[in-house]
């Protein structure tokens, strides 16, 4: 069992993360007019004197006070139609965001025309390793992950990856992985999709010098929240890491997404054993770290009012 759990996949799978060169390459010409015509119709313009952006004089804040004032945005904005298109491409296509990455320039532009969910995407962590790590327990995985933009769901496709490997962690109801895995999931009327996450994920400056994380409210300054973009892992070697904790209180998530056009993937590339765990902990701590589990109860949870 312990060698089947801790054995390393070949590779992830293939039809999975198959490439579409050809939709990159036609929308690169719409992304450098999109950017060069933002970047005209919204110049820099630079401060004086290092004073801060005054409330009526900032653009970005003016543009959401306009929005307010008027819910169709479409009449205050020129951009919006062509910024909802591209937004839909690049929900349809990884490679479309990793070519609208690529270009230099358009992330500033859109940042200060203030398109949030533009933006949002191309922070998206699409085929980067994540390494998870629970330190109280001495056990870890990598996965490759691609159209996952918030933590809570990045849990739910992790304990669903590992979990079909065999290993002895929670599962949670497939329901709650095509939910965040597919297409426009379509949700089965009646069935109630809250689910409860069994694990707090945490940043790693939540790693004590001992090599556990404190459970309950204590590393609370550490935690990565539901909501929060996977972006917000921090990385260290070159892979994205999370840290596994007991949660201060049930977390309840009622399953949605914010981009649920996007396809979205986790897939297991290896799980570490007891050692590699304290190995990558020694590192993170900066000194020697015990392979040894931490033996402790699971602390009794609140119940929700």
């Amino acid at each position: 069992m312990l060698a089947e759990l801790f054995r390393t996949r070949a590779k992830p799978s293939v039809e999975s993360f198959r490439p579409n060169p050809e939709v990159a390459y036609a929308a690169r010409r719409r992304l450098l007019a999109l950017r060069d015509d933002l970047l005209a119709a919204i110049p820099r313009r630079p401060r004086r004197g290092g004073e801060p952006p005054v409330f009526f004089f900032d653009r970005a804040r003016q543009a959401d006070l306009e929005a307010a004032r008027n819910p169709d945005r479409e009449a205050v904005d020129p951009f919006a139609k062509r910024i909802e298109v591209e937004i839909a491409a690049l929900c349809e296509s990884v490679e479309v965001r990793q070519m609208a990455r690529a270009i230099p320039g358009l992330r500033g532009a859109i940042w200060r025309g203030n398109y949030a969910a533009f933006d949002a995407l191309l922070a998206i962590p699409d085929d980067e390793i994540v390494l998870v790590l629970h330190p109280n327990e001495r056990w870890g995985c990598r996965l490759v992950v691609r159209g996952i933009e918030a933590v809570n769901p990045f849990q739910v496709l992790m304990l669903d990856a590992v979990s079909s490997e065999g290993s002895y962690l929670p599962r949670l109801p497939g329901r709650f992985a095509a939910a965040c895995r597919s297409v426009e999931p379509v949700t089965p009327a009646g069935v109630p999709m809250l689910a409860e996450l069994p694990y707090q994920p945490l940043r790693p400056e939540a790693l004590q010098s001992d090599g556990t994380v404190p459970s309950g409210f204590a590393a609370s300054d550490h935690w990565l929240w539901g909501w929060e973009p996977l972006a917000a892992a921090p990385r260290l070697d070159g892979e994205r890491i999370v840290l596994l904790g007991e949660p201060a209180f049930p977390l309840k998530w009622e399953v949605e997404r914010r981009f649920p056009a996007m396809a979205a993937e986790a897939t297991l590339v290896q799980m570490l054993s007891p050692f590699q765990v304290a190995e990558r902990l020694s590192r993170i701590a900066g000194q020697p770290i015990s392979p040894a589990p931490i033996r402790r109860e699971r602390a009794t949870l609140a119940k929700a009012a």
